[in-house]
Order: structure tokens, then C-alpha cells, then sequence
């Protein structure tokens, strides 16, 4: 990727014939540019109607490269075809793999997406910064008071990108629950600093302690974040070579 080098802690890799141990968090960057059609082959009738819905072509090509990977990837801890893998949707829209104690999650901004794999729930949630006027208002509308509070000491660049990691745990936490727009952003504490953080649960009741906040962050342009239900994962980090045609 190169108008995009990613940090030096993602691998480039070809996913083929992937080990994941009980205590691994594998991280995969996919570039959302270049020629699409390599993927189209893999893709699901149910994932080309969606496709067809996109409007855009930009949008088009980074859904069809984006789930592409998404099969090449999975199928490699899978050992099977990438069309044979078996997408099913939880109760509010959370997509999983039909029994084989394999869990993922996809986000993508911009022309990035990540995807985290694991043996234990885990959401991902990535973000293409932004400079955004209306840093404030959001913040005040979705962070608990502590987060605003926590972000409002920040000054510049510093606050922008407070906002970002603090907005990229919270909806990696929400995904990890598979919970959706159901979920209150303020109904729950993360740090907004360099040390990733789930300080409060949703319920109130379970101990933040069971979940690791992870930085995936793969470059400057671009923050990202996983919560996982996991004690200290060990973290591979990889960038997904393009498929050739």
C-alpha cells in the first residue's frame, strides 16, 4: 500500500493455512483499493445483491475487496474453501461463523479496513481522522460525563485524536456485544489516552478486568481499536496482500 505505509508491527502476509492459538488476537489490514474482480468469484448471492445496492463504484469496490479478504482470511484458520464459509447474523445483525469457536469482526473507514480473528467475542472498529467542527457537541452527546470531561484537558491535535480513540473503543466494545445502535455510547467508561482502557462496564455488574482495549491503530491517518472478552491476548498484526487476478 504504498500512498499508505502501515506502523511496522503489520506483516505483510497472504493468508493461507493460518494456526490461531487460544490466547491470539490476529489483526489483518486490508487495502480497499486496486481491482476489484479478483474477489468477485467469492462472494455469496446474498453479498453481490448487496453489492448491487451500493450506488458508487468506490463503494462498490471496497465492499467487494473488503468481504473478499474477509472469506480469503477466514477460510485460511478454516481450512476450507472461501466460498464454503457459512455467514449467519446474530440477533441484532452481528455476522458469525456456524460452529467452529471462531470469532471475527470487520470495520473499515475510508480505503482501510481491519479485521480481527479470535477464539473469544472481539469487536473492531477503525476510523479514517477527520477534522471535525462539531468535535464537541458530538462528545457531549455520546461520551459519559468522565470521557468529556477526560477529553475537555486535551487541547489541538491532542483533543482530535482523544475523540478518535475514545470513539473507536467505544464501538469496538459495542461490536464485541454484538449489541448494535441498542447500546448507549454513555452507558459505559473507556479511556481516551495513549493507554487503551475499558474502564466501566454497561451493566455495571461485570468486571472490566475480563475485557482487554487494545490500540490497532495502522498508521498515522488512522485510528483503530478491538475489545475482546480476554485477558491479555498475544497480538499478530498483518497486511493482507492484494489477490491477483
Amino acid at each position: 500500500m504504498a500512498d499508505l505505509p502501515l506502523h511496522d508491527a503489520f506483516v505483510k502476509a497472504s493468508p493461507s493455512n493460518s494456526v490461531l492459538a487460544s490466547s491470539d488476537l490476529h489483526v489483518w489490514a486490508v487495502p480497499l483499493g486496486g481491482d476489484p474482480e479478483a474477489y468477485r468469484d467469492l462472494l455469496s448471492a446474498t453479498e453481490m445483491e448487496r453489492l448491487q445496492r451500493y450506488r458508487f463504484a468506490d463503494h462498490q469496490r471496497r465492499y467487494q475487496i473488503g468481504h473478499g479478504a474477509l472469506r480469503l482470511i477466514l477460510a485460511s484458520y478454516l481450512n476450507v474453501e472461501p466460498t464454503a464459509i457459512d455467514f449467519r447474523l446474530g440477533p441484532r445483525g452481528k455476522p458469525y461463523v456456524v460452529g467452529d469457536g471462531l470469532h471475527f469482526n470487520l470495520s473499515h473507514s475510508g480505503k482501510l479496513a481491519l479485521i480481527g480473528v479470535a477464539t473469544s467475542e472481539l469487536g473492531v472498529d477503525v476510523e479514517k481522522i477527520r477534522h471535525l467542527e462539531s468535535l464537541q457537541q458530538i462528545a457531549e452527546r455520546h461520551f459519559s460525563d468522565g470521557e468529556f470531561a477526560k477529553l475537555n484537558v486535551l487541547q489541538g491535535d491532542q483533543q482530535e485524536l482523544g475523540f478518535y480513540r475514545c470513539w473507536t473503543r467505544k464501538e469496538a466494545y459495542i461490536k464485541a456485544l454484538g449489541e448494535g445502535l441498542s447500546m448507549s455510547l454513555d452507558s459505559f467508561d473507556v479511556s481516551v489516552d495513549d493507554n487503551p482502557e475499558l474502564l466501566a462496564c454497561h451493566d455495571g455488574r461485570e468486571d472490566p478486568g475480563n475485557w482487554s482495549m487494545i490500540d490497532v491503530s495502522p498508521c498515522p491517518e488512522f485510528v483503530g481499536a478491538v475489545a475482546m472478552r480476554s485477558k491479555t491476548p498475544t497480538i499478530k498484526r498483518f497486511e493482507f496482500e492484494p489477490r491477483a487476478c
